[in-house]
């Protein structure tokens, strides 16, 4: 699925997901830009990147390999790297179908207060633009479809 919004150069997003990959548009970092604009200056925009494995994002990070690549593998330690993030609220995309994973490998997103959704990751792939657009401070980790 391609997803069309408004997009701020500064921040990370999902520009599109289907099985096997998703795509982010990252912040271009100008000092690794060629491309300069009529005054010389870098040129500041957006590059996409196909990632094919899972993934944790927030509007300002991006982790291109967090480790578990299904449900199956996930453990707490994962979850607190997504804890670690202090977002208001945390999204796990559980792949092509929604799984739940066991409570007790919540414990740090319990423990520190933070609100999380778990879902299928094409919804959390919706999900995460819809909150990140909205401005708020969320953090997805993403398995992938």
């Amino acid at each position: 699925m391609q997803i069309h919004q408004d997009l701020d150069i500064h921040y990370y997003s999902i520009k599109s997901y289907c099985k096997g990959e998703i795509v982010v548009l990252a912040p271009l970092l100008a000092e690794l830009n060629e491309e300069t604009d009529a005054n010389g200056n870098p040129v500041k925009g957006l590059q996409q990147e196909a990632l094919t494995a899972s993934i944790m994002l927030t509007s300002k990070h991006l982790d291109r390999h967090w480790p578990p690549q299904s449900i199956d593998e996930l453990r707490e330690e994962h979850v607190q790297a997504l804890a670690a993030f202090r977002p208001e609220v945390a999204i796990i995309g559980t792949g092509a179908s929604l799984k739940w994973p066991q409570r007790a490998l919540l414990k740090p997103l319990i423990d520190a207060g933070i609100g999380y959704e778990i879902m299928d990751t094409a919804a959390a792939c919706r999900t995460y633009n819809i909150l990140s657009y909205e401005g708020r401070n969320v953090a997805a980790a993403l398995m992938m479809i």
